[in-house]
């Protein structure tokens, strides 16, 4: 979804940058006598007095679904902290959530037949682990998937106190030239 976000609005950019660039060039007579802004069919509804306000209501109503776009970008499922309190009588217990994905990152590097790992904690209705492993060519996956859910993915939930913490593990093929794995 990322990827695509960012794809479409680098298109969007070119567009009207492009568009921009021409319309600029076009009200300084680049390419002749600058034509009229309206054409003459809307000319002669640019007299009539809903003409603007149906123009200022479209103009809303696209500034509307931008600004909710906007914020739908700025909106993240990633969780910073875990708050393990469990009575406030006994003092608080905060650990921020990236001292947890280091953790888990690390341990799952250190693995034989492991190039590179990811772990983040999100929380959309449940706090969930998610971990992508990187796998080299030569990698046993069976191994690397038995060590990560009985080492790894037990220390992180014994980390958090959290037993039935769902934890969401990716395994990926090495991406290194002439590796020819699974997407």
């Amino acid at each position: 979804m990322d990827t695509a976000n960012r794809t479409v609005l680098a298109l969007l950019g070119l567009l009207l940058l492009g568009g921009g660039g021409v319309g600029l060039a076009a009200g300084f007579g680049a390419f002749g006598d600058p034509p009229p802004v309206l054409p003459e069919q809307v000319r002669g509804l640019a007299g009539e007095p809903w003409f603007w306000w149906a123009v200022a209501g479209g103009c809303l109503l696209v500034a509307l679904l931008a600004l909710r776009w906007l914020l739908a970008q700025l909106h993240t499922t990633r969780v910073s902290r875990l708050d393990l309190t469990r009575d406030d009588r006994d003092g608080r217990t905060v650990v921020h959530a990236g001292a947890l994905t280091d953790a888990v990152e690390a341990e799952a590097r250190s693995l034989r037949g492991v190039l590179g790992a990811s772990a983040r904690l999100v929380e959309d209705r449940v706090r969930t682990l998610r971990v992508a492993v990187e796998l080299a060519d030569h990698a046993d996956v069976a191994e690397v998937r038995r060590v990560l859910e009985d080492r790894v993915v037990a220390h992180a939930r014994q980390a958090v106190d959290d037993p039935d913490l769902p934890v969401d593990v990716e395994l990926r093929p090495g991406r290194r030239a002439g590796s020819r794995g699974l997407r």
